[in-house]
């Protein structure tokens, strides 16, 4: 029987580590001839990325002209067109995100009046929370007060003031988001 002394056994366990994490490594790495353009380009498309992508991708790859800049441009206005929705439109304003004017103009006008809409929306948003921090706030003052008070009829009126301004800006948010 072949004794193995534990020195060996150990040098072939770092052997055996080492050579994995080259496999490992090399198998993450693409050249620019593996990667799936299509794919690549679909998926900026989709995040509304500008052309300035391309640029960069052909700076890494060696700056020559190759196919698969068809492949990606071919898959980039597949991926605007999902970015350049009305729907997709209107959440990037209400969460307020910029748009990089890279909707074709077949679609820019829709997508424009979609995510003004959300902007809007936005502005909205952050009033209603607004007026509600200072209802809360007033609400608090008001139980600290004497029921007669001057002070607690002037809470009680600035109140009712704001109030009626949530009440208008609820109603033009649900015009907004309809």
């Amino acid at each position: 029987m072949i004794s193995i002394s534990p020195a060996f056994h150990l040098s072939l366990w770092t052997a055996l580590m080492v050579l994995l994490g080259a496999c490992a490594g090399r198998s993450e790495r693409v050249t620019c001839a593996q990667r799936d353009w299509y794919e690549v380009g679909r998926r900026d498309g989709s995040q509304g990325r500008t052309l300035e992508r391309l640029s960069n991708y052909k700076k890494d790859c060696g700056g020559f002209e190759s196919p698969w800049e068809t492949l990606y441009t071919n898959g980039r206005n597949a991926g605007l067109v999902e970015f350049c929705a009305s729907e997709n439109a209107y959440e990037l304003g209400r969460m307020g995100l910029s748009y990089m004017n890279v909707c074709p103009s077949t679609m820019e006008e829709d997508f424009l009046l979609a995510f003004r809409k959300g902007q809007q929306a936005r502005v909205l948003q952050l009033r209603a929370k607004d007026l509600d921090a200072k209802i809360e706030t007033l609400t608090e003052r008001l139980l600290q007060t004497h029921a007669d008070s001057y002070e607690n009829r002037s809470i009680n009126s600035e109140l009712a003031q704001l109030k009626k301004l949530r009440a208008v800006n609820e109603r033009e948010l649900n015009r907004v988001t309809k």
